[in-house]
């Protein structure tokens, strides 16, 4: 059982403060030097929450009011606010986003669910593809962006309803020296700088780091993190911009398969776990999950002319991970040998706490990426254009290998690990004894070509749109094989499939005055049945069925609008309808590999954000969608079923500014109930919630002190289910707070 060795909070602020050190004694400029002026465009006072543009979906630099597309931006001024820590807090602030708990049970594979459709394939970095299964901090993300609608213009293979994609903190001009401190409820103790020290007028070196140790509300093991990102830029400014970047984590963690619910198949679906958020069903001497996670990225800008410019993005990632699991599940009789009814008292039920082989596993896995891209201003008459064009390589290897866990070797066959406990309160320092012994290995691997163009016209001062057309050739392969004799197995391949998918977007813009901007919009995305890095396989979705059929197919139409009002507050909204028109679907659930493309999904909705500022000192941001998913078609009849997400779901975040440095403000997550599972077991739904925090600061120039108090009201609620079966639940964080100082040094 291998686990990583202790991080202490002290080694990342050494490594910062020595590199500090090391860069002010061999880069201090001549005296007769001096940097330029840096002008730096600070926001109006309350203007934080609102974001203006990006260039995630069209790889150009473009305002937000210029995009037929909706697009939930959380900038780190946001994140700061709610002292958000992980890609999970940022995402609470989006609505359309729901989470299953697939198989691996741990934060890396939460899966996420995106206007109703699985995205757990659809995490990108700085709108490179991201792979790897790791539990994804936010100490080195300036901000988070959440895509809807099909993305496979821009990102390719995969991205049926959107994409979520963090943006890096890169090297720049403006000087920062910066720690963070943060104690707070579980034993919480964390602690992150940011260093960013302009070498010359157009040279920068940034080192982002982080070190924690910390308790949690659902285990009684300790989480540790250790983290360092430093980049380097050169050329800020010129016709020729490189910038250098690497990123390393390494955690020790706990896969966490939730909390049992009140279900069997004799007795159906009767209840949730009527225990508290803390009752954990592992073992805490056993379960375990370490990641170590690093990439190196390249990013070259260069202008060719004053309307000619080449952009080249390449990066090579690698995905390291152990983990040891417990499944923990209602048993089908109680502590007196009767079988469990719905009316057996909760003191007699116990549950069987499975540690075996299936959810015990390593990975290795390896990325290259190389995107290059062409951007070009020109004019057709009136009309004008901003056309790219790009070439997207892609190399994904998968290196994963599971274990044999016998807990009575001298015994034949595999006994695994397993204990009863009372269901109200197991034991989690259980002991257990078994061995462990390879037993087999996934590789998968998978190469991609993409070739795109996309047209972004200006017909007039109000009248604008986006086409698009994207072309790719996908080819995955993979095979399972028996680690002692290195034979693949018997359902286990070899398997091959490649697929060309063309794919597109197509948006008109009408904005009759600066205030007013109003879009209508198509576009379709494709899943091919051999994607990796997907839930549903240890490598990819490949088999003796799959692998004879075409990618899944997703279409999008939208409208939406937008409104700037108070001067700085922004209003969006978009009506949207995202139709799977071929989902892979078991047409037989009792055999094994009897898949076909045969069901259609689709999810009607509407979606609101607002954000931006009130008054002065008023900073506001708030979301709401609603949604309505179902299964349209299906050969096993489960027309009208309900998709994985709530019907309603917002939040509502906002600040304050009372003078003299202090601020206060808070807000309300909340979401309507919805099916457990994607058969919608009766009864089996997670109740609607809603989770209110708050925060209170006091800010001066050098240094900052905040609190933070989460779930106010101690709601008790479930962020996630899984959603093969109506069995566990994953209770969410009880009411907790946390303190953070922030100090910044001249």
């Amino acid at each position: 059982m291998p686990q990583f060795k202790r991080t202490p909070i002290a080694t990342a602020m050494a490594i910062l403060f020595s590199a500090s050190g090391t860069v002010s004694a061999q880069t201090a400029p001549a005296p007769e030097k001096t940097l330029p002026e840096v002008k730096v465009q600070s926001a109006p006072e309350g203007e934080a929450f609102r974001t203006d543009t990006t260039r995630g979906a069209t790889r150009t630099d473009t305002p937000l009011r210029d995009i037929p597309q909706f697009i939930n931006i959380i900038p780190r001024t946001l994140l700061e606010s709610q002292g958000a820590k992980t890609l999970q807090d940022a995402l609470r602030n989006v609505p359309g986003i729901s989470y299953a708990a697939p198989e691996g049970g741990t934060q890396a594979n939460y899966l996420y669910y995106l206007r109703g459709f699985p995205a757990g394939g659809n995490l990108y970095l700085d709108s490179v593809r991201d792979l790897g299964e790791y539990n994804r901090d936010l100490f080195a993300i300036d901000s988070v962006e959440v895509l809807k609608g099909p993305g496979g213009l821009m990102f390719g293979r995969g991205s049926a309803v959107g994409i979520i994609n963090q943006i890096s903190k890169y090297a720049d001009l403006l000087p920062r020296k910066e720690v963070e401190l943060t104690v707070g409820s579980f034993d919480t103790k964390r602690a992150t700088a940011d260093l960013n020290m302009p070498m010359n007028q157009t040279t920068s070196l940034r080192v982002v780091a982080l070190a924690e140790e910390s308790g949690s509300y659902r285990y009684p093991q300790d989480v540790e993190k250790g983290g360092i990102a430093p980049s380097i830029r050169f050329g800020i400014g010129t016709a020729t911009d490189i910038t250098l970047a690497y990123y390393y984590l390494k955690t020790k963690d706990v896969t966490d398969y939730g909390q049992p619910t009140l279900f069997t198949t004799g007795a159906g679906f009767f209840g949730l776990p009527p225990v508290s958020a803390r009752t954990y069903y592992g073992y805490a001497n056993y379960d375990f999950t370490d990641h170590e996670t690093q990439w190196g990225t390249f990013i070259w800008n260069q202008k060719l002319g004053q309307n000619l410019s080449l952009r080249n993005t390449f990066r090579w990632a690698n995905y390291k991970r152990d983990l040891e699991a417990t499944i923990s599940t209602l048993n089908a009789t109680d502590a007196n040998g009767n079988p469990v009814i719905r009316t057996t008292p909760l003191d007699l039920l116990l549950v069987n706490r499975n540690h075996d082989g299936n959810r015990s596993r390593s990975n290795d896995d390896d990325t290259l990426i190389n995107q290059t891209e062409l951007t070009w201003k020109t004019a057709t008459g009136s009309v004008k254009h901003t056309f790219l064009t790009g070439l997207e390589l892609t190399r994904e290897k998968l290196n994963r290998w599971n274990y044999i866990l016998d807990a009575d070797p001298a015994t034949a066959g595999t006994q695994i690990p397993t204990t009863q406990a009372p269901f109200l309160s197991p034991n989690p320092y259980t002991a257990l004894s078994y061995t462990k012994t390879p037993n087999q290995r996934a590789k998968s691997k998978a190469d991609s070509v993409s070739v795109y163009l996309q047209d972004q016209l200006e017909f007039t001062k109000q009248w604008k749109a986006i086409l698009g057309v994207r072309w790719e050739r996908y080819d995955a392969e993979a095979v399972t094989t028996t680690i002692a004799t290195g034979l693949p197995t018997a359902t286990g391949g070899p398997f091959q499939r490649t697929d060309s998918m063309t794919s597109g977007r197509a948006g008109l813009i009408w904005q009759p005055t600066d205030k007013q901007s109003y879009y209508i919009a198509w576009g379709n995305s494709y899943n091919p049945s051999g994607e990796l890095g997907v839930y549903g396989a240890n490598s990819t979705n490949l088999n003796a069925q799959t692998q004879l059929l075409p990618p899944e197919k997703t279409v999008s139409y939208e409208v939406g609008s937008e409104w700037t009002f108070f001067e700085y507050s922004r209003l969006r909204t978009s009506i949207f309808r995202n139709e799977k028109t071929n989902a892979r679907i078991d047409i037989d659930p009792t055999a094994v590999n009897q898949t076909a493309l045969a069901g259609k999904q689709r999810v009607d909705g509407i979606e609101l954000e607002l954000s931006g500022r009130i008054s002065p000192k008023w900073d506001v941001y708030g979301t709401y969608a609603f949604m309505n998913g179902k299964v349209v078609t299906d050969p096993n009849g489960n027309q009208g079923d309900e998709l994985l997400i709530p019907e309603n779901s917002g939040s509502l975040w906002t600040v304050y500014r009372l003078g003299g440095g202090w601020e206060a403000g808070g807000g309300v997550f909340a979401a309507s109930s919805r099916p457990i599972d994607l058969a919608n077991t009766s009864g089996a739904r997670l109740p609607s919630y809603y989770r209110w925090d708050a925060t209170v600061a006091y800010v001066q120039r050098k240094y900052e002190i905040r609190l933070n108090l989460f779930n106010l009201t101690d709601e008790m609620y479930y962020y996630g289910a899984y959603q093969n079966s109506p069995n566990r639940v994953l209770p969410a964080q009880p009411r907790s707070g946390q303190v953070t100082l922030k100090y910044k040094f001249d």
